[in-house]
């Protein structure tokens, strides 16, 4: 029994021990360790702080000085967030896509020569050759030898150091020098990368010179690397010009043809055909690809359009020819781009005859863009031998005839001699005057305008905007050739275009041109130059032609004739000067022929006290005058 209470005893003690423990919590021997090392750390920080700020000066703050590190480093990173919140503000505006694309191709154009940084030993040695080459005390034998020397050292480089500034000069120099079979190697080398050539600002100098000293087997080799890339050169601001020089100089006929097709679609780009010649035959032959072809030529032309890379020859074709074809819509939406354009299409055939349609089926709107953009070159425009028909288009179908009187005819009145002196100015001065007529204008050019006539825009007559246009016009030009008569009978192309002014004038200014005529055809000093000789007025061919229509030409019976005061001016000793002439005479019957009884007998008596001198004369003018004075 004590035996029993005894271990009671012990396992009560136990339980007490246990809950005594859990009342006190005591730690494991681990945790305190732990807890040791770190307040050992905490210790050595605090000690590495304070030795820190020991070492400062002794009129430092540490405190302070941290409380103001911390202000100005939070005002620091506001500033910042600031600044980037005005960048993020500045990147939300719009690039200057320009700028941008300006930096992208330096950054490609450096890339590219340290590519070539390989050739500069090459490219060393040549230039030295090169200076010696283009010397012009350079004999013949010494730049065949330095030309094969300077071959052989760029052989193998030159699809590399083409692209350069210097090294295209070098191999400039060489095309010019060289003989044809060395010009034929270099092709060779150069023809994988003659398209990139056209396109790059240094290298298409080299082009020019094979197409300048190149044989003809050279050009034609560069005409056919040119096929499936035609759009792309055509699109292109540095391959334009050069293009068109091989185009205009070096393509056929089918070359020139074969180019056009690549316009119609990528069907064309590889596979030419010698049959299709026109837009017109494509669609003849594909009528389901219509649309097609047209939508691929019109992507083409607003791509090209939309660089203003009019220049090109091969460009105003095709735009001719689209127009022709397409819809009413698409041909308005081209109008637009072209409006501003006229003087740059003015250059070719083709180019005139798109401006042409572009007048025609254009806006009221469209037609003043035309005017105001050719304003400041009309005169340059009429001396044109296409663009003067834009001219006369414009006379044609502008209905405001106010407007054409401030921005056309003005600019026409301020150059009239020049533009009446040119073989094709003076069909812009006679369409003013004489409309039309087939005395002056060609049957083909007169049906040509005619497609214009009754176009959707042009509401007045036709004969009222003629009177409009002639009267605005009339009083200048003849006061014009009364001042400079000599100049306006100087040859017998403006002489033509004198009479045509004449036979259209009415009035006092017309009187003051006739009496102007008179001075100059009575005076024995005039003299007329042409051909390298000299005639004098009255027997120079031109001029008697335009005084015998000019005396036949019929007046109302209120006006002065030009008869009439030339029989007035008229005495003896300018009719003893003229009976010597064959013309001379022959003017004085076509005055006895034409003019009123009493200005013809007043010449009658004037003449006849000369018959006796005029009978002995053997001339056939003065044969028939003295039939005429007997009878």
């Amino acid at each position: 029994m004590v035996e029993m209470k005894g271990e009671e005893n012990n396992v009560d003690s136990e339980r007490k021990a246990k809950k005594i423990k859990k009342s006190i919590n005591i730690p494991d021997p681990d945790d305190i360790t732990k807890l040791l090392t770190n307040v050992q750390k905490k210790r050595e920080k605090h000690n590495v702080s304070k030795s820190k700020e020991e070492k400062r000066g002794k009129f430092e703050k540490s405190v302070i000085g941290q409380k103001y590190n911390n202000l100005k480093q939070k005002s620091a990173i506001k500033l910042k967030k600031s600044d980037t919140s005005v960048k993020s503000d500045v990147t939300n505006e719009k690039p200057d896509w320009l700028q941008l694309k300006k930096e992208k191709k330096e950054l490609k154009e450096k890339r590219r020569l340290k590519r070539h940084t390989d050739t500069y030993d090459v490219s060393v040695k040549a230039k030295k050759i090169g200076e010696k080459l283009r010397r012009s005390d350079c004999t013949l034998e010494e730049r065949q030898n330095l030309t094969s020397k300077l071959y052989e050292l760029l052989t193998g480089q030159c699809n590399k150091i083409v692209f350069t500034h210097d090294m295209s000069r070098i191999i400039q120099w060489l095309i010019k020098y060289s003989d044809s079979e060395i010009r034929q190697a270099i092709l060779t080398e150069l023809k994988p990368s003659l398209v990139l050539m056209f396109q790059s600002k240094y290298a298409k100098n080299c082009i020019k010179s094979l197409l300048k000293y190149g044989s003809e087997e050279i050009k034609k080799d560069i005409v056919s690397a040119c096929y499936g890339s035609i759009v792309k050169l055509v699109s292109h601001s540095v391959s334009v010009p050069v293009f068109e020089q091989l185009y205009s100089t070096c393509a056929t006929e089918t070359d020139k043809t074969y180019f056009k097709q690549e316009f119609y679609g990528d069907l064309y780009k590889h596979a030419k055909d010698a049959k299709i010649k026109t837009l017109s035959d494509v669609l003849q032959s594909s009528k389901d690809m219509k649309l097609a072809i047209l939508t691929a030529i019109k992507g083409n032309l607003i791509k090209i359009l939309n660089k203003k890379l009019i220049n090109s020859s091969l460009l105003h074709t095709v735009i001719y020819e689209y127009m022709s074809q397409c819809s009413v819509d698409d041909r308005a939406e081209l109008i637009v781009m072209l409006r501003t354009l006229i003087t740059d299409l003015s250059k070719t055939k083709d180019g005139a005859k798109s401006s042409i349609l572009c007048i025609w089926h254009g806006t009221n709107k469209d037609r003043k863009f035309i005017m105001k953009s050719i304003k400041e070159v009309i005169a340059k425009i009429s001396l044109s031998e296409h663009g003067h028909l834009i001219l006369l288009a414009l006379m044609d179908s502008v209905d405001d005839t106010v407007l054409m009187k401030k921005i056309i005819l003005p600019e026409i009145e301020n150059n009239l001699t020049e533009i009446s002196l040119n073989e094709y100015g003076k069909r812009v001065v006679l369409y003013l005057v004489a409309r039309r007529d087939p005395h002056y204008f060609h049957p083909s050019t007169v049906q040509f305008l005619k497609q214009g006539d009754g176009n959707a825009t042009s509401k007045k007559l036709a004969e009222i905007r003629e009177k409009e246009l002639l009267e605005a016009v009339i009083n200048t030009f003849l006061q014009k050739v009364a001042s400079e008569a000599s100049v306006w009978l100087s040859n017998s192309s403006i002489a033509m275009v004198t009479l045509a002014i004449l036979k259209a004038g009415r009035g006092k200014n017309l009187e003051e041109a006739y009496n102007a005529i008179v001075d100059f055809i009575t005076d024995s000093d005039s003299v007329i130059s042409e051909d390298g000789k000299e005639y004098k007025a009255i027997e120079h061919s031109g001029l008697h032609l335009m005084l015998k229509k000019l005396i036949q030409h019929k007046k109302s019976e209120i006006e002065t004739t030009f008869g009439q005061l030339l029989v007035n001016r008229l005495n003896d000793k300018l009719i003893k000067q003229w009976i010597e002439y064959n013309r001379g005479c022959f003017l004085l019957v076509m005055l006895l022929e034409n003019e009123h009884p009493d200005t013809i007998a007043s010449l009658e008596s004037k003449i006849k006290p000369l018959s006796a001198s005029l009978g002995s004369k053997t001339t056939t003018g003065a044969k028939i005058l003295f039939k005429k004075i007997r009878i």
